[in-house]
């Protein structure tokens, strides 16, 4: 793993070696042309063009390419198929997404053909794919999340294909009334589901506060609780910031903070208190961002559709202070799963386990009206 905090360039054609990560996309607001210069081909919300694609799509091999949907899933006939993307490229050449029977989804790319497991999603269900394809077959990854069962579906496909823009691209516009969100990138977008703070947070280190994109391997880091780690992993990636995906703000001065935070929505804050002590017995617990939305003080951003995020990972599990707010970092299980797809790794219980326990969401929302009405809803 690398503990490099650069910003590499955006898309990268063959014959470049590796996939860059795009992280040149600004936390400043991007035009289309500044998506575009980060490796953005084309990006989609509710039908409506927040990035539009090129008049005149290059028809380079591209050394990887990442498509991203989120779509809920229709209604399927018992021994029917419903059709949710298409590529505009040749049949044998799109990438297309199915619904098929027996609750699974398809995602057909030339010799790419990946099935969920049986009862995976049913009508009704919100899932999000992430596929990414590599010309070298090494980074290849097929990762589809259903939202509303919190079950995920992780592939490697090991097929090197060096796909091109239109392959990805939709074929008929109506496909973007069917997937609510749709985004297709010159690169190798990676796994978003690790912790992740936005580039602008500061960070309570060993020196004082600092900005996290100024922290590099080997810093001290204070936990929440005053212990000094070691930060043993950090980096910077782009994140598309639309659907079930929107982060989420915390706003000071609630939970501790004197600026507001932003988040990825999958990111746990710990939370204490006489509230968390009456309600689960312990000291203190694990509150996943988007399951403090019915409180006052958090709230959707939904200003822009890419932004950098930054994932880190100390010795140990543990929270980071930001300001008096503490929050979790990656385990080094996650870290590794998220880059090696359905690979498992040999590691210790310590590496694989929460330093607190994770509140489920219906414990989160238990929490957020008990805290209202102890505060009379001020936090």
């Amino acid at each position: 793993m690398s503990a490099a905090v650069a910003r590499p360039a955006g898309a990268g054609w063959l014959p470049e070696a590796g996939a860059p990560h795009g992280g040149g996309v600004d936390d400043g607001a991007l035009d289309a042309g500044g998506l575009a210069r980060a490796g953005w081909a084309g990006i989609w919300s509710n039908g409506a063009e927040l990035m539009p694609a090129a008049g005149s799509v290059d028809p380079r091999p591209l050394a990887a390419m990442t498509l991203c949907l989120e779509v809920t899933v229709p209604p399927v006939g018992r021994h029917a198929a419903v059709r949710l993307w298409q590529g505009a490229a040749e049949a044998g050449s799109a990438v297309a997404l199915y619904a098929v029977a027996d609750g699974r989804l398809r995602l057909v790319h030339g010799d790419v053909d990946c099935l969920t497991p049986p009862g995976f999603v049913q009508a009704g269900d919100t899932v999000a794919l992430r596929y990414r394809s590599c010309a070298r077959g090494r980074s290849d990854l097929v990762d589809i999340v259903n939202h509303d069962r919190g079950t995920m579906h992780r592939q490697r496909t090991g097929v090197a294909r060096a796909a091109r823009f239109d392959e990805a691209l939709p074929r008929d516009p109506r496909f973007l009334s069917v997937c609510h969100v749709a985004a297709v990138a010159g690169f190798g977008v990676q796994a978003a589901e690790l912790p992740a703070i936005s580039a602008d947070t500061w960070l309570m280190t060993a020196e004082g506060p600092r900005p996290v994109a100024q922290l590099s391997a080997g810093d001290m880091l204070i936990t929440v609780t005053g212990e000094r780690l070691p930060l043993r992993w950090i980096e910077r990636r782009p994140r598309l910031c639309l659907g079930r995906a929107v982060p989420v703000r915390l706003r000071a001065p609630y939970f501790g903070l004197e600026d507001d935070l932003l988040l990825s929505p999958e990111t746990h804050i710990m939370r204490d208190g006489p509230t968390v002590e009456y309600l689960f017995g312990q000291e203190r617990v694990l509150v996943r961002a988007a399951d403090l939305l019915g409180s006052a003080g958090a709230q959707r951003d939904t200003r822009r559709p890419v932004r950098d995020f930054f994932h880190i990972m100390l010795d140990d599990h543990a929270c980071v202070a930001v300001d008096r707010c503490g929050v979790e970092t990656a385990l080094l299980s996650d870290v590794l799963a998220a880059e090696d797809g359905a690979r498992r790794h040999d590691i210790a219980a310590v590496d694989r386990t929460p330093c607190l326990a994770k509140l489920d969401r219906a414990a989160a929302q238990a929490l957020v009206a008990a805290s209202a009405r102890a505060t009379g809803g001020r936090g």
